[in-house]
């Protein structure tokens, strides 16, 4: 089927909406843990430094930088090659921005709803540090898309599918997300539009599918 990503704000649900998917189509999801292990085979070790800290336009410069998101990109073609994928953060929807069989997804809600549901989602008891680790995670979100793509995180216009978690039922929202995956596998795409005929290094693939294979 179509493969999906999902670009998640901190406290919009995207946790729930992405098992639900996953747990209906029987897709294999790959997400931040997954790629990092990918990465860590290439023996590169610095990928979490990289995806989870707040850069600068000198980090667009930095070779070892440069290095692992070039290799994240092409993972995420990798992974878009093999059919029946969701992936999960940012990056995705730009990689695989011209492949017609891709749905690219955006979660939002206002910053005081996702601050009430992060401290549920992420056992935060206290409301200030909810409040520090939403606006933290939208800092790193932002800066990585800016700094490695030129993309502006407030525009939408990436993205197939924006949905306000706020204002749609989670439950709604994933089965909106599943049906707009089964209405793109419905359609007839040219074989040079579809992310299965992606060229990738068959290295890359054989790695993913080992990391794949290996007991949970």
């Amino acid at each position: 089927m179509a493969i999906i990503t999902i670009s998640r704000e901190l406290g919009s649900g995207g946790g729930l909406i992405t098992q639900m998917i996953v747990n209906t189509l029987n897709y294999r999801q790959a997400d931040k843990e997954l790629i990092g292990k990918i990465m860590v085979k290439y023996g590169v070790l610095t990928f979490h430094d990289v995806y989870d800290s707040v850069h600068t336009l000198w980090s667009r410069l930095d070779s070892r930088d440069k290095q692992v998101v070039n290799l994240l990109n092409e993972t995420i073609k990798a992974f878009a090659k093999r059919d029946n994928t969701l992936i999960i953060g940012r990056g995705g929807f730009v990689v695989l921005k011209d492949y017609q069989n891709v749905l690219n997804v955006l979660l939002r809600a206002p910053f005081e709803y996702r601050v009430r549901n992060a401290m549920q989602t992420e056992q935060i008891n206290d409301i200030l540090e909810a409040e520090k680790a939403v606006r933290q995670n939208d800092e790193v979100r932002q800066s990585f898309l800016q700094t490695f793509y030129n993309v502006d995180p407030s525009d939408v216009r990436g993205f197939n599918l924006v949905i306000d978690t706020s204002r749609v039922p989670l439950n709604m929202a994933g089965r909106w997300i599943m049906e707009g995956a089964k209405a793109i596998d419905a359609r007839s795409i040219k074989p040079e539009l579809s992310s299965l005929q992606a060229e990738v290094d068959p290295v890359l693939l054989k790695t993913i599918e080992e990391v794949l294979a290996e007991p949970k």
